[in-house]
Order: structure tokens, then C-alpha cells, then sequence
């Protein structure tokens, strides 16, 4: 534990220092974009490089992650490839990212699923906006179901939970509302097959759990005969 610490230490130590000629360096000289993208790149890899030989010290994945993260970003920002809007799509689904995966490695952490669904929603709602896709009421209608399909989910993972459908549905029927209020009829449309959609799934599990107790009742009948 010790080597790991004196590890972790030198590996961190050596970075700092690396970053701090650099940007004595920059002021002198521009490096340019690519410099910073391949010492954050390279920083990141040697961080991982020391977490994968003792995994005890799960910070070092954090730094790790996040130099990354941030070396993409420089690179994806000096390519031109993210503008606008879309530099906070990139910068909200990165924070999203570890949430997914910290669940995806312990299913009970159901938890971390909460951050990592409201920063994926408002990553993709900035740039619906940004590009004129949601405006005026379409927006609090985007931000109405959105708040409604957790509630449909945990229905759907366990139908005893009928309680989810009460604040789901209210907060669907207001989103709804106000998609109507926009009055425009593809939107009313498209809305319709979506709860169409969702009745006919919900349907499916209900029957489901009909289906073994009708077949209980029907061997206990003929049991008694």
C-alpha cells in the first residue's frame, strides 16, 4: 500500500511539474493546442497506467478520466468539429459518463443514475435549442416528459410501484398541455403514438403477471374436481 502511495505521489508529482514549465513555457512561446492535448493525453494514460496495477486508490481513475476528457475537448474544440451550444453537450455528457458506468459495474447504486439522467437531458436540451428544434412551450414540454419518464420506468421495472403513474402522469398530462398549446398537429401527432406506445408496453407487463395467477386458479379448480 505504501509502494502504491509513493507511486500515486511520484506519478502525480511529475505531472504538476510537467504543467508548470508548460505554462511557463506558453507564456514565452505558443505551444499551440496539440502540446497541451498530448501532455493531458499522455498524463492520462500514465495516471490509468498506475491505477491498473493496485485499483485500491479509485481517485487516480477520476484524474485520469477527466484529463482525458479534457484533451478531447481541446482536441474536438481546435478541429472546429464542436461550436457553440455543443461544447456544453460535450462537457455535460462527459460528467454523465462515469455516473452510467459506476451503475453499469453496481447495479445497486441506482443512485448514480439521478445525476447522470438530468446532465444527459439538459446536454441534449441546449442544443435542440440552440438549433431551433424546441422553442417557446416546446421547451417546458421537453422538460415535463422528461421529468415524467423516470417515473414511467420505475412502473415498469416493478408494477407494484402504481404510485410512479400518478406524478407521471400529471407531469405528462401538463407536458402535453403545453405541446397542444403550441398547436401544432404533427407534434400532437407524433405525442399520440408515444402514449399510444407506452399504454400498449405497460399493458404487456401487467399481463404478465396476470397470466401465472389465472393459470393458479385454474390447476387449483381442477384439483378439487
Amino acid at each position: 500500500m505504501d509502494t502504491q502511495s509513493k507511486r500515486s505521489g511520484l506519478v502525480l508529482g511529475v505531472l504538476l511539474i510537467v504543467f508548470g514549465v508548460l505554462a511557463l513555457l506558453d507564456i514565452y512561446i505558443d505551444l499551440g493546442a496539440w502540446v497541451w492535448v498530448a501532455v493531458l493525453t499522455i498524463g492520462g494514460l500514465a495516471v490509468y497506467a498506475v491505477y491498473a496495477v493496485d485499483r485500491t486508490e479509485k481517485w487516480m481513475l477520476i484524474i485520469s478520466y477527466a484529463m482525458l476528457a479534457v484533451a478531447g475537448l481541446v482536441s474536438l474544440l481546435t478541429l472546429g468539429v464542436l461550436q457553440d451550444a455543443f461544447v456544453a453537450t460535450y462537457v455535460l455528457l462527459a460528467i454523465a459518463l462515469p455516473f452510467f458506468v459506476g451503475f453499469l459495474f453496481n447495479r445497486s447504486n441506482w443512485g448514480l443514475l439521478i445525476p447522470a439522467y438530468v446532465l444527459t437531458v439538459i446536454g441534449v436540451m441546449v442544443p435542440l435549442i440552440e438549433l431551433g428544434v424546441l422553442e417557446d412551450t416546446l421547451i417546458a414540454t421537453y422538460i415535463m416528459l422528461a421529468i415524467a419518464i423516470p417515473f414511467f420506468v420505475v412502473y415498469l421495472l416493478n408494477t407494484k410501484n402504481w404510485w410512479a403513474l400518478i406524478p407521471g402522469g400529471i407531469l405528462a398530462v401538463i407536458g402535453l398541455g403545453f405541446l397542444i398549446a403550441e398547436a401544432s398537429v404533427e407534434y400532437i401527432f407524433a405525442a399520440g403514438l408515444i402514449v399510444a406506445g407506452i399504454l400498449i408496453v405497460v399493458r404487456q407487463f401487467i399481463r404478465r403477471e396476470e397470466r401465472p395467477q389465472v393459470e393458479e386458479l385454474t390447476e387449483e379448480e381442477t384439483q378439487d374436481e
